[in-house]
């Protein structure tokens, strides 16, 4: 216990990101009733480790989910479970990765409380996010991994770096302007540079490569679920070569702000009211300080680099996570080399110690009772009275559509069905008989029935039930569901 009190005392900021994030999987796992659209499609692929996923997605955050599935069962505290986790994790690796690059534990404590002041983090993480949260916590491995190589130069932590990079990249692919950055900053700070030009980084090379190997290799071969999603980024829109390019550098400049705003805010008021205890330092900046400085510097160069080529007119504040989750550390940096005292940055990490608590009553009112376009969440619609119904009609060994939503929360009450939705690759191969085919909306689905073919029913049933299922706070309003079961072949 004397341990604990030590460790609660000297380290205030990491016990409350712990028991922050420990909290939220116990109380959102008691008070929802299904999953969201993300979160389904992570049900929906629990059980099935491959070296990719349909979507246009990497796939850490599913293997991650699919090892959880398998060890702890398929159910909503294992979905919070992964995703607090990894949050937790993200900001644990921001904080003890700027203590191995020296920062004081003011300044890395500010760095990583600070997160919090991330709306995209703080808010969307939580809300509806998972590919993103992965690519962010693969990031922050890999910023973890590289300060402590920085440290150690040994083949141990040369090995975790490659690791690190390769867990960045297999979160989410815009992971890799961020990882990108940080190895280009590496080399530009000569002390670094030094240890990224040692033998050991043959080692860091073929760890990374053969981590990422694999999952590259099926990318080149399932090319059409690689970019499944690539219109998103609203490539060359409208054939204008150059307006897309601008448009899409003013979105990137826009979001960029937007990002870190609240977090610039804040910096902005400790800044003023601190002004008197402004110094003036003695030494320049150390090589970890300018390590993330220039981080964040480089990233946002990659993108805009990225930007130019591809043409891409749309850039989402959400893609930049990976990009700026070091922002508040840099800020943090700032205040602790011009600021006298440590005051400014116990403001900043209280700030955002509050951001992140007052999130979570407006969270937990989200997932209850907020609409999307003006129906209730989707998550709160009754998937138990689905699976009761469809399963009074008949036995069924896998459960089809044209989406994720009902395969995976149809998983919740029976882990052993197949799920299979249009998006998966050969998603027709993996559907066994007797077989639930399953949408939302009355009469025929058009995708649905593209999958019955592919699967070689040459005569559908025409004898589609449906079933109207309610939202749980909002008992008034319903959806549709048809489906119909086809028996064994």
């Amino acid at each position: 216990m004397s341990s604990i009190k030590q460790f609660t005392s000297e380290n205030p900021g990491l016990v409350f990101v712990l028991l922050y994030f420990a909290f939220q999987v116990f109380f959102l796992t008691s008070i929802s009733n299904g999953a969201g659209v993300d979160d389904a499609e992570q049900l929906a692929y629990v059980g099935a480790l491959q070296w990719g996923y349909g979507g246009s997605q990497p796939p850490l955050y599913t293997w991650i989910n699919s090892v959880a599935g398998d060890v702890l069962g398929i159910s909503m505290f294992t979905v919070f479970l992964v995703k607090f986790g990894m949050l937790a994790s993200l900001f644990v690796s921001v904080y003890c990765g700027a203590r191995l690059l020296g920062m004081s534990k003011a300044v890395a404590t500010a760095g990583m409380v600070g997160v919090f002041l991330l709306p995209q983090i703080a808010w969307e993480s939580q809300r509806t996010l998972t590919h993103s949260v992965g690519a962010t916590t693969g990031c922050a491995w890999a910023f973890l991994a590289f300060a402590w190589h920085m440290k150690s130069r040994s083949w141990l932590s040369a090995a975790l770096l490659g690791l690190g990079i390769a867990a960045g990249l297999l979160g989410k692919f815009n992971a890799g302007f961020f990882l990108i950055g940080m190895i280009l900053a590496g080399f530009s700070i000569p002390s670094y540079r030094a240890v990224l030009l040692s033998s050991k980084s043959i080692l860091t090379l073929l760890v990374f490569l053969a981590a990422v190997g694999p999952t590259a290799l099926w990318a080149l071969s399932h090319m059409d679920n690689l970019l499944a999603r690539s219109h998103k980024f609203q490539l060359n829109e409208g054939g204008q070569f150059l307006i897309s390019r601008l448009h899409g550098e003013w979105k990137l400049f826009l979001n960029g702000i937007l990002f870190s705003g609240v977090a610039l805010v804040f910096f902005a008021i400790a800044w003023w009211r601190s002004r008197a205890q402004q110094v003036t330092p003695k030494t320049g900046w150390t090589d970890g300080e300018t390590l993330v400085s220039r981080i964040i510097m480089f990233a946002l160069v990659c993108v805009f680099i990225g930007v130019l080529i591809s043409g891409a007119a749309e850039v989402k504040d959400r893609w930049l996570q990976p990009v700026l989750f070091l922002s508040p550390l840099y800020l943090s940096i700032v205040l602790g080399r011009y600021i006298a005292s440590d005051l400014p940055l116990k403001r900043f990490a209280l700030v955002g110690a509050l951001c992140g608590l007052a999130v979570i009553p407006i969270l937990a009112f989200n997932i209850l009772h907020a609409r999307d376009g003006g129906v209730p969440s989707i998550g709160q619609l009754d998937y138990a009275k689905l699976f009761a119904v469809t399963r009074a009609d008949g036995n069924y060994l896998s459960v089809v559509s044209d989406g994720p939503q009902l395969p995976g929360n149809l998983r919740l009450y029976d882990g052993s069905v197949t799920p299979v939705h249009w998006e998966m690759p050969n998603a027709a191969a993996r559907i066994r008989f007797p077989a639930l085919f399953v949408w939302f909306g009355e009469g025929p689905n058009p995708v649905v029935e593209k999958l019955m073919q592919n699967a070689g029913i040459t005569n559908p049933s025409t004898a589609i039930k449906t079933v109207t299922l309610t939202y749980k706070y909002y008992p008034d309003q319903s959806r549709v569901v048809s489906y119909v079961i086809v028996p064994a072949r």
